[in-house]
């Protein structure tokens, strides 16, 4: 299958049938076993953290029965009255192309509590359907889901060790044509603590940045949980509920990145006149974080967040359905590799402004003519310079911009 050029790797090598799918042996019985022995059970909930292949896990299913499968993001079913439209009749009518039919109701952690009917009216399907019901969840231990439990069989998949997520990477790294170290690559592994939708993520970003990445280049994944969330919550609803409100309260991030995470995303999901009024709102948010920083008016953060949530919710004409793969934002790890080689830089001018007794300011105002006379590498020795400074220095002009 040919793939437009900037479609997300985890979409292009997305596992088609079990073979494929690569630490979750177990989990791939349980459902095999449902599978074969429906109606026993109506539905099935693959619950795990993010990225361990839940709804991977029900595609390759669907391939693997040669089953058609009906997909709906939790973000579609808002009232009572929508689910019974959408999925009352497909949980009843034979499939038109294929001999098997598969319901996926995919994230249904997105289904608030205010949405009242949602979840009762998911319910009551699952006791109707004449199809196996597929559920993925972050979190089925929420009381909310407490009938939902009874109802399904509960399939746990576990975050991947590093080793296989390693392995994933390397053959991707071979598919592609990236060259990275392998150093690098186990460095992506570790620190995406399981979620190989992440290390995938990662290795794409990494692919189109110019110059050498080091492992410890690599940034902690610790917040994409919080942030894809409320992402979704912005970007698939138009109705202005109580929680688009607040829907940034959670996320442990710092105002600017949230600001790069929105603008990365927006056009994956707002195009022509939506697009326009989206990047409005996030312009005028952009208005109030410089009047915040240069007037020291801490008021102004309310509108900003409102422009932020409500304000680009409210662009598009109604809600979004389906699963979007919302991109971790490139400038921040680009961000983060220029800081790191600052890092370099001032600690090369601090040691040359100690050793010739002039101020750092002046050091790193004369960086340019320094990095010409510390071609020479006895004045190299004496200032005691390391390996990492002088790869620094060795480095082309282009590559520090």
């Amino acid at each position: 299958m040919n793939f437009p050029e900037n479609t997300p790797w985890v979409e292009k090598h997305r596992a088609n049938n079990f073979s494929s799918i690569k630490g979750q042996d177990e989990s791939i019985n349980e459902l095999r076993n449902f599978l074969e022995n429906f109606p026993k059970k109506k539905a099935i909930v693959l619950h795990g953290p993010p990225g361990v292949g839940k709804t991977t896990m029900a595609y390759a299913a669907a391939r693997e029965l040669n089953a058609e499968i009906l997909e709906l993001n939790a973000s579609d079913l808002r009232n009572k009255d929508k689910i019974n439209s959408i999925v009352g009749p497909a949980s009843s009518q034979s499939p038109l192309f294929k001999k098997y039919k598969i319901i996926l109701v995919d994230e249904v952690d997105g289904i608030s509590i205010v949405d009242r009917g949602g979840l009762p009216k998911l319910l009551e399907i699952i006791d109707k359907s004449a199809f196996p019901v597929v559920v993925t969840a972050n979190d089925i231990w929420n009381k909310k889901f407490s009938a939902l439990r009874k109802k399904a069989r509960l399939v746990a998949l576990k975050p991947l060790d590093y080793k296989v997520v390693l392995t994933i990477l390397k053959a991707l790294a071979i598919e592609e044509s990236v060259e990275v170290s392998v150093e690098v690559l186990t460095s992506i592994a570790i620190k995406a603590k399981g979620d190989l939708r992440a290390a995938i993520n990662d290795l794409q970003i990494i692919s189109k940045i110019e110059g050498e990445i080091k492992p410890e280049d690599i940034g902690e994944r610790n917040k994409e949980e919080s942030i894809f969330s409320a992402l979704q919550h912005v970007f698939k609803n138009s109705n202005l509920d109580s929680k688009m409100f607040g829907i940034y309260d959670e996320v442990n991030m710092p105002i600017d990145e949230l600001f790069l995470w929105v603008e990365e995303n927006i056009p994956l999901e707002y195009k022509g006149v939506e697009l326009a009024r989206a990047y409005n709102a996030l312009s005028k948010a952009d208005v109030f974080r410089g009047r915040i920083y240069r007037q020291q008016y801490w008021r102004f953060m309310v509108y900003e967040y409102f422009l932020l949530g409500a304000g680009i919710a409210s662009a598009k004409n109604s809600n979004r359905t389906g699963w979007t793969n919302y991109k971790k934002p490139t400038r921040i790890l680009k961000i983060w590799l220029q800081n790191q080689r600052a890092v370099k830089k001032k600690s090369i001018c601090q040691k040359y402004a100690k050793h010739c007794h002039i101020s750092l300011k002046r050091s790193m105002k004369e960086f340019m003519m320094i990095k010409i006379l510390l071609k020479n590498l006895k004045i190299r020795q004496e200032l005691r310079l390391d390996e990492e400074e002088i790869a620094y220095l060795d480095k082309p002009l282009s590559s520090e911009k």
